[in-house]
């Protein structure tokens, strides 16, 4: 890329070592780094004896060499910071002493105070103010949470639900990690899109409402949004749907499709309310989320499943109430124990 100038995107992206090959050509291929190491080669003998060609100079493979030695030194500063800082502030005045008495381009200059300084900024790359840190939001089971995140998005976790993201988000991206269920109010921010990965999907959103049900275990990914617009896409298949305001979109695992639908129904959301609610649904479905719910394993005796389905709504009530409600439509008897509940099934 000839003729591109050293700008500050590529500086920083160097600095906080998340350079990759086309950046580092970026770089390589700048006016001002160009020019400086040829100037630099010239200095210590004449091109053709080192190259071959002033023409064609390897400037990658000097790149590496500074790169080896660099890294071979990383062990020996521990105050790199310290040392990184102290070495900038002598080359802004070396800067300034060159652009006073020779009138070298700024270009130049300033690409030289960025090599010079190499060293020591490779060398910080160790330093945990550089690093990328991961951080996890945890809902246990049997308890829900809520957060706000850095660029001022609310986040609320229901049971068994893990939240993951890195030091630069809400600076550099708003990408998260979810495994679990979480229901988000998203800040805006049309420049930087809010984007949430989970086992199969990925969600991207700039501003709105909406919930993610994305647990390992369950068949199904759903996403359902309250508010606003989303993009869910297919990370097997690429294949995409946009949803708007009580739209669903639902991911089958086994079957790997990816289906819209049209849901009226606000209770999709309540648990963030702490209410749990059934809608016609399948003994099964209910037994993963009482699990979730009250933090217990439950065991199912006497049949492998249950055929009937069940419509009720859990506010205050505890484990022992909800399986007394259910029992007064179906012939189950239970047991709780330390966390373990039986239900055993038997036929009328």
């Amino acid at each position: 890329m000839k003729g591109n100038k050293l700008t500050k995107r590529l500086l920083q992206e160097l600095i906080l070592g998340e350079e990759d090959s086309k950046t580092l050509t970026e770089i390589l291929e700048s006016d001002e780094i160009s020019s400086m190491m040829y100037h630099q080669w010239n200095a210590s003998g004449k091109p053709e004896t080192r190259a071959g060609s002033g023409r064609n100079i390897d400037y990658r493979r000097m790149w590496e060499k500074i790169r080896q030695i660099v890294d071979s030194e990383k062990d020996e500063k521990p105050t790199a910071l310290l040392t990184w800082s102290r070495e900038m502030e002598k080359l802004r005045n070396l800067n300034m002493v060159i652009r006073r008495r020779y009138r070298v381009a700024l270009g130049i200059a300033a690409s030289l105070l960025f090599l010079l300084a190499l060293a020591s900024v490779r060398t910080i790359g160790t330093n945990s103010f550089f690093k990328k840190t991961i951080t996890e939001s945890i809902a246990p089971l049997g308890q829900k949470s809520q957060l706000v995140l850095a660029d001022g998005t609310r986040a609320f976790l229901n049971s068994g639900t893990v939240l993951r993201y890195n030091n630069r988000f809400g600076k550099r991206n708003r990408k998260i990690e979810l495994v679990g269920e979480a229901y988000f109010e998203v800040t805006k921010n049309r420049k930087i899109p809010f984007i949430i990965n989970t086992s199969d999907i990925e969600i991207k959103v700039l501003g709105t409402k909406f919930n993610v049900a994305a647990y390992p275990n369950d068949p199904v990914i759903e996403t359902y949004v309250n508010e606003g617009k989303v993009n869910v896409r297919d990370r097997n298949s690429e294949k995409s749907l946009i949803l708007t305001a009580h739209q669903k979109a639902s991911f089958l695992k086994e079957k790997k499709l990816l289906t819209l639908s049209e849901v009226h129904d606000d209770n999709l959301t309540s648990w963030k309310e702490n209410i749990l609610y059934f809608d016609n649904e399948n003994f099964r479905n209910i037994i993963k989320k009482l699990e979730r719910w009250y933090d217990v394993s439950i065991r199912l005796e006497g049949k492998d499943s249950i055929d009937d389905r069940f419509t009720l709504t859990i506010k205050d009530e505890s484990l022992r109430e909800v399986l007394d409600l259910i029992r007064l439509t179906t012939p189950i008897h239970y047991k709780i124990e330390e966390g373990k509940v039986t239900i055993v099934y038997s036929e009328r």
